[in-house]
């Protein structure tokens, strides 16, 4: 009988997935077959209200499903170098909008991986998560002993969920590249997701990646990393330190708290050019959702870094690469910033490395004064991924989209805060006017 509603349910997922698909091509097809009838360029239709139709369809899907299609949209929603700003825009809102698997279904994950009933582990655990996401959901628990913990719990069909997904999408991108003489490169990021997800999906790898991130910040006593009980880790299940704390953005909260904002981004960005700039390995994902801020007695305060499953070992060379790419848009040295574009990845199909220049004068251009100096802000990044949407003759590695994507998230919190997140200006250790603002 499971066996039997295991394949109705992939059938059912098949179907909605493909005529989501098919509706999704239709209204492009229907409308360059329309131009071409008319003897119009198709180039200059305006497809800004096709694409939010589509976005918003495929938004809706994925928040019935789940599985895998939220991991895609949150993927889509980071790559403004491919889709249009509807899709990016729409479709990142799937961090926020996961609804909770029932209790039953969370307990017995972690009776199966804990091997024990939950009450011989926990002398609470809380049936109303505190954070659900596409592949597992979070709960506040107590131990045995008394200490409270946070508890995430991976969906326990979602590797079948994950496997029937790809199957259908990679099905759909082959027939949609067949079909549409101008496509998207959806493959190649199909087959990134893949790899990511493989990752994501071993909870051990996400406690490696937080113990290290920890090791990073060990003389630095205002960036804190929750402890894992490894004893408890499996694959499926983590069991952490529980933390707390007001959201990074909310300035009203941090001000009352008597958080200085300005010391506080110029330690959240002095953090993250350490994990970039200088060791090459970071949690890639830093909206205000994955960091709580604590004030000290001392008129300190604490940043505490959460959920480690998009992490990011960077190659060797890329915070030197970052970092003469930030010094020629300063100075607007071409031949430097060309080299440090090459050095991070970047490629052009034709070999002509005279568009990078184009590429960079838009970013520049997109700052508040015509000058860059230090801060990725997410104009800046917005206006670089249009400039290759228009000219898709360059490749960006995916390591700089995540990166660029980090420092930008951290600009939008810095700009909510009244500061800015200045890279080269926190690229030094902790000084006595970051203290005092």
């Amino acid at each position: 009988m499971r066996m039997l509603l295991a394949e109705l349910n992939r059938a059912h997922r098949t179907v909605r997935i493909g005529w989501c698909a098919l509706c999704v091509w239709q209204r492009y097809w229907l409308r360059r077959r329309l131009d071409r009838i008319l003897g119009r360029d198709p180039s200059a239709r305006d497809l800004s209200a096709v694409h939010q139709r589509n976005a918003d369809q495929i938004f809706g899907l994925a928040t019935r499903l789940r599985g895998l299609l939220i991991k895609m949209c949150q993927v889509i929603g980071t790559r403004s170098d491919v889709f249009p700003p509807q899709y990016v825009r729409t479709l990142s809102k799937a961090h926020d909008r996961v609804p909770p698997r029932p209790f039953d279904t969370i307990r017995a994950v972690v009776e199966a991986e804990l091997e024990k009933p939950l009450g011989a582990v926990f002398s609470d655990f809380a049936e109303q998560p505190v954070a659900s996401a596409s592949l597992a959901q979070v709960h506040r628990a107590r131990l045995r002993g008394g200490e409270w913990v946070a508890v995430k719990v991976q969906y326990p069909d979602i590797d079948r969920i994950v496997r029937t997904d790809l199957r259908v999408t990679r099905l759909i991108c082959r027939i949609y590249e067949r079909l549409d003489p101008q496509p998207l490169e959806l493959l190649p990021l199909l087959e990134e997701l893949q790899v990511h997800l493989a990752l994501e999906l071993d909870f051990r790898r996400e406690v490696e990646s937080a113990d290290r991130v920890r090791e990073l910040f060990v003389d630095e006593p205002t960036v804190r990393v929750p402890l894992m009980h490894h004893s408890l880790c499996t694959r499926r299940v983590i069991v952490m330190e529980f933390v707390s704390g007001l959201k990074v953005n909310d300035k009203r909260a941090l001000e009352a708290a008597g958080i200085d904002c300005r010391a506080l981004v110029a330690d959240l960005t002095r953090a993250y050019n350490r994990m970039i700039l200088a060791y090459g390995f970071f949690q890639a994902d830093p909206h205000p959702g994955n960091m709580f801020i604590r004030g000290l007695p001392d008129g300190e305060h604490e940043i505490t870094l959460v959920d480690f499953g998009l992490s990011k070992q960077l190659p060797p060379g890329f915070g030197m690469g970052l970092f003469e790419l930030m010094f020629s848009m300063m100075t607007f040295n071409e031949a430097a910033m060309i080299r440090a574009f090459e050095e991070l990845g970047f490629a052009t199909k034709t070999g002509d490395s005279s568009t990078y220049m184009e590429i960079a004068r838009r970013m520049v251009g997109a700052s508040d004064d015509g000058t860059f100096r230090g801060e990725f802000t997410e104009q800046m990044t917005d206006e670089l991924f249009e400039a290759i949407r228009e000219n898709p003759i360059v490749q960006v590695p995916t390591d700089f989209i995540l990166v660029s994507r980090a420092f930008s998230l951290l600009s939008g919190i810095a700009h909510t805060l009244g500061a800015r997140a200045n890279l080269l200006d926190t690229m030094g250790p902790r000084s006595r006017e970051d203290r005092a603002g």
